[in-house]
């Protein structure tokens, strides 16, 4: 019988991550530039394609900097919709610094060459306190420890902006929140006798010096460091996808173009693998999720040659083969917050869940531009447009069965980057008064609705803790349908609960919006584990449309999964201080929310395809009726809102 090629998911998240990307209300709204005055926080317009905007993860409005390709105007850095930005042309070299109006006392805090932190124009491009502190030092950090010179910069930086927000925002030391540094605070550094440079910085002696416009001894160095570590989980924490359908990496005819090939490889006896991964990476460095692979021989009858041909020639492998699930427990082994590499003495693991083979292990790569992995040289200069590859920055993998070894490359997205949570809608035991009420940790109950009507309802307890990461709450005795929780504490280090019940880390927090209309907080989930039964392999939260189209000839048609942004809205926990009213979750448009089973769907495609040997088992006939549904929630009876004694 004639079988027609499977077309998978589309790559949209690796397209997305070259036009840029954002985390949920992380647009920001500058004003038009002024001159000879500070009036803006963008030299151009960030629609030009010569604009570079860039965000911090330290959120400090007011920051003071200069663009290299201007010299008439200056600029500060805004604070709206959970971020805080500039802008810069692209290419341009940005000199930052803390200055008032009316003396000429400053602080200076180098210069930051943007082509360092990327070559091409993409929205929201990330630039660290490191990255200053590096800049400022004149070198990288080689480890990510308090004796490092440049992180010693990075943590000094920190105590700067922690103490500012302690006096003039009522923050917690130790919490990373919103500071702004407004003209009228930052005249009265006309109180300080010098102005600082890198050479206070490095020598300690910035803190006496600033001591007359801000105390930085409230903050420790453990607090200043845990504060940088938690940055630097932040700027790498997000979703990350790989596909193997290959992809143009610009829209641009204009060019030579190159295709981004995705995630295959071989081995030497001409049997070949096909996979896709879906990854999430918390708040404080765990990265969890899993993928699909496809392993055999693709038919020979179809053309190869070429990058099309050959990615054509493979992916025959779906129209003859069941998806087989990988699942990544969560691991803090993903990408060096210093380096954006992926270790290679330590790889990241996908383990086969019906346990056929070794585990498939990721073995190099390096994030480029704060969104992409290239699997390729020509994806590599594309994306850095530099003149020579680095074929240590690739992302590469290797993976065994038995004797027959597989060796292959992988092109990485990420997206949906996360933000800081503001304190109003996190609150918990450390950002409160005295007398004050706090919602976190939250413990809730979600109820998965399966599109399916012969399946029923299933409760999963999770809890979103004091961090703004998820992690599930099990039961004793839990069932297929209810595993409803107890609001167990757990061993952050076994995750087993004062039940003796293992949990599992599960997902994160995007965003908290506070407005009078909209106080909710953002959630992503990844399930991957077969103690979830009937949820294993659930997606939410992503706010993606990913596309399954199955050939003529399938007996299935094309599908198009929406998994939609998801939040969870808090409006009734925050203003009454009870739960009595409860919450509700939807999507962004305050819309049913919904999830999706990317497992499941292709299960669903391979059922589908006439005469297809082996049959599927009954197994799979019942996991492909599992492909999406809805979402609602309920608070437990066990939790509720404390007050700070």
């Amino acid at each position: 019988m004639k079988k027609q090629i499977l077309i998978p998911f589309t790559l949209t998240a690796l397209m997305t991550a070259l036009s840029g990307c954002g985390g949920e209300g992380g647009n920001i709204n500058v004003e038009p530039p002024g001159s000879n005055g500070v009036t803006a926080s963008t030299s151009c317009s960030t629609t030009a394609s010569d604009c570079l905007e860039f965000v911090f993860d330290y959120p400090v409005a007011g920051l003071n900097f200069d663009c290299s390709s201007d010299t008439t105007n200056h600029y500060i850095t805004q604070n709206s919709s959970n971020a805080v930005s500039g802008a810069c042309k692209l290419g341009d070299t940005v000199t930052f610094s803390i200055k008032g109006q009316g003396t000429d006392k400053q602080i200076k805090l180098g210069a930051v060459d943007l082509k360092t932190i990327t070559s091409l124009k993409i929205s929201d491009a990330p630039i660290s306190l490191v990255d200053i502190a590096t800049a400022m030092v004149g070198k990288a950090p080689a480890s990510l420890t308090q004796d490092d010179e440049t992180i010693k910069v990075a943590m000094a930086l920190v105590k700067i902006f922690q103490a500012a927000g302690v006096a003039n925002e009522n923050n917690t030391v130790g919490d990373l929140q919103p500071v702004d540094l407004d003209e009228d605070y930052k005249s009265n550094l006309k109180n300080i006798n010098q102005s600082i440079d890198v050479s206070n910085f490095k020598d300690g002696s910035y803190a006496a010096i600033l001591k007359p416009w801000v105390d930085v001894s409230i903050v420790s160095d453990q607090s200043a460091f845990d504060v940088v570590n938690k940055m630097l989980n932040m700027q790498n924490a997000g979703s990350f996808q790989s596909d193997f359908l290959p992809w143009p990496l610009t829209t641009d005819s204009n060019v030579d173009q190159q295709y981004i090939e995705g995630f295959h490889g071989k081995s030497l006896l001409g049997n070949e693998i096909i996979a896709n991964m879906y990854l999430l990476s918390d708040r404080t460095g765990h990265t969890l999720g899993y993928g699909l692979q496809w392993r055999g021989k693709p038919d020979d009858k179809t053309a190869g040659g070429s990058i099309i041909g050959d990615s054509l020639k493979r992916l025959t492998l779906i129209s003859k083969i069941a998806p087989k699930k990988m699942n990544a427990d969560a691991q803090t082994n993903w990408i060096n917050p210093l380096n954006k590499k992926l270790a290679s003495n330590a790889p990241f693991v996908f383990s086969m869940a019906d346990q056929s083979g070794d585990a498939l292990r990721l073995t190099q790569g390096r994030l480029l531009n704060g969104y992409i992995i290239a699997g390729t040289e020509p994806v590599y200069k594309q994306v850095t447009a530099a003149k020579e590859g680095d074929s240590a920055s690739y992302g590469k993998w290797s993976q065994q069965f038995g004797p027959e070894q597989f060796d292959g490359s992988i092109d990485i997205s990420k997206t949906n980057p996360i933000t800081y949570l503001d304190k109003k809608i996190l609150t918990t035991q450390h950002n409160v008064k005295t007398g004050g009420y706090y919602v976190f940790p939250m413990f809730a109950t979600l109820i998965v609705k399966f599109d399916d009507k012969t399946i029923p309802d299933v409760k999963l307890g999770i809890v979103i803790d004091e961090n703004g990461d998820i992690r599930s709450d099990i039961k004793p005795q839990a069932t297929a349908n209810d595993m409803s929780g107890t609001c167990a504490t757990v061993n952050p280090n076994s995750m087993i609960d004062n039940n003796g019940v293992q949990q599992f880390r599960i997902g994160t927090t995007g965003a908290g919006n506070y407005a009078e209309t909209d106080k909710s907080l953002t959630i992503r989930m990844i399930l991957a584990n077969s103690k979830f039964g009937l949820l294993d392999g659930l997606i939410l939260g992503l706010n993606q449309n990913l596309s399954v189209r199955a050939g003529e000839g399938t007996g299935q048609n094309s599908q198009t999964l929406n998994s939609s942004g998801v939040k969870i809205n808090l409006h009734n926990l925050l203003t009454d201080n009870s739960t009595s009213r409860g919450v509700n979750i939807t999507n962004f448009n305050n819309l049913t929310a919904n999830w999706i089973n990317i497992h499941a769907a292709y299960q669903k495609v391979y059922n589908g395809i006439k005469d297809i040997s082996p049959a599927p088992t009954q197994e799979q006939i019942d996991l492909a009726k599992r492909v999406n549904g809805t979402l609602a929630i309920e608070l437990p009876s066990c939790y509720s809102i404390k007050q700070k004694p």
